[in-house]
């Protein structure tokens, strides 16, 4: 029998980071986890959810991320959290990272029916939406993940902005969400896969198509009239005959006028012609907008809007 302890390990590099057996056998390796079908949690237009050991996520322990890199994960396969600055309830984009820069608490998430990727539209580009593990302030390392009603644990929703900053957003949608691990070298199974293959698993990512109001006038629009995206109806005598392409979709357009006017995957066209957004056709609410153009009977506008 040899104590690991006792072992010293020779190294002519004296840069080199373990001493002894010990050391060496104690490093910590942090492995994403793979899909796993029950853990689903519903959001509704939030940046953040709670998540318990009852119905969201495999019960577990938390490896409690106290520092970048952490200096006292020691619960073999505890699920990576960044402990907040209070109790959850509120979205953070507190994160922790290893030697190299990873951050070891954020993880892919994707819709539960769909598999698809989330998204969220920043300024016409389609940005990843993925979770940040996260616990409540003063969780003791090992500690069981919460169950209903005893919440500890929350996922907090981020993209990755073009200046590389984590950025909080909000979504509505039911997902599926993986976790990573911590595992002590001396302590891995037997038999494990490096890196995991969640990214590839989502079945493909989302695809953007274009859905199309096309109205054919009826009775004669005045030049600015304001005009109902669902139905084509005037605010004065205008009136239209509407088609929606795909059949049984829903057009509608943003909550803002910037992003109407800002994003390219939002057009209007005239007898075919594309119309400037804010100067040929305007925004007015989320439900309506109008046309700076007398339309005649049997002129034909479309309206085209992302399908996400």
């Amino acid at each position: 029998m040899i104590n690991a302890r006792q072992v010293n390990i020779l190294r002519p590099n004296t840069s080199g980071t373990h001493a002894t057996l010990d050391l060496y056998m104690a490093r910590k390796r942090i492995f994403p986890m793979t899909w796993v079908e029950a853990q689903s949690v519903a959001v509704a237009a939030a940046q953040f959810v709670l998540v318990d050991s009852t119905t969201h996520l495999v019960s577990g322990k938390l490896a409690v991320l106290n520092a970048s890199p952490p200096t006292t994960l020691a619960t073999n396969g505890g699920i990576c959290a960044a402990p907040l600055a209070g109790a959850i309830g509120n979205a953070a984009v507190l994160n922790e990272t290893d030697n190299l820069g990873n951050i070891l608490n954020l993880v892919p998430i994707r819709d539960a029916s769909t598999h698809d990727e989330i998204t969220v539209n920043i300024s016409g580009t389609e940005r990843t939406v993925f979770g940040l593990v996260q616990c409540a302030n003063g969780v003791a390392e090992g500690t069981n993940v919460g169950a209903n009603s005893s919440e500890n644990t929350q996922l907090s929703f981020v993209y990755i902005a073009d200046n590389g900053a984590l950025t909080l957003t909000a979504i509505t949608a039911t997902i599926d969400f993986c976790v990573n691990k911590v595992y002590i070298e001396s302590q891995m199974p037997d038999v494990m896969l490096i890196g995991g293959r969640q990214e590839e698993m989502v079945v493909e990512p989302n695809a953007i198509t274009p859905l199309t109001n096309r109205y054919t006038v009826t009775a004669q629009y005045t030049s600015g009239e304001v005009i109902t995206v669902s139905t084509g109806a005037g605010a004065g005598s205008g009136t239209a005959n509407l088609v929606t392409t795909p059949t049984g979709s829903t057009v509608a357009l943003p909550s803002s006028e910037t992003e109407f006017n800002q994003n390219n995957l939002y057009r209007v066209r005239l007898n075919g012609v594309e119309l400037v957004r804010d100067v040929d056709v305007e925004w007015e609410s989320s439900t309506t907008f109008s046309i700076n153009f007398v339309m005649d009977v049997n002129d034909v506008f479309e309206l085209e809007v992302p399908s996400k």
